[in-house]
């Protein structure tokens, strides 16, 4: 078994959108839109991507959810970083706000952690 989709919610789908593209290299899986309702997923580049990240809008309970997650400074995922401080100083100078300079941490291997502009804090990890 393993994952096939997570769900994310952001405050913004097309600021998600720029921003995971852009900075974070993911590419667009699916971008569909009917009256209020749009299904947009990203997938990590690459010929195992992993799982698909859906962008879902975050409204009433799921914006205040998501409002308390960030404020307890709590990343909403996390990803592994295969190309090491290289790779994490590049999606610095795309434009991250990093948050946490990389750290050691106790678990093993380096986290550092980013805003991604639409609500969530998230976790780059390197074992």
């Amino acid at each position: 078994m393993k994952i096939a989709q997570a769900h994310l919610l952001v405050n913004d789908q097309d600021a998600a959108k720029a921003f995971y593209t852009e900075v974070l290299g993911f590419e667009v899986e699916t971008d569909f839109a009917s009256g209020n309702f749009r299904w947009l997923s990203l997938r990590a580049p690459g010929p195992d991507g992993g799982a698909s990240l859906v962008l879902g809008r975050a409204e009433g309970a799921g914006l205040a959810y998501q409002d308390e997650t960030k404020l307890a400074g709590m990343p909403a995922f996390a990803m592994t970083l295969t190309g090491g401080d290289e790779e994490f100083e590049q999606i610095r100078a795309r434009g991250a706000e990093v948050l946490s300079e990389p750290q050691e941490q106790q678990y093993g291997g380096t986290d550092a952690l980013i805003d991604d502009t639409v609500g969530n804090i998230i976790c780059l990890h390197q074992d």
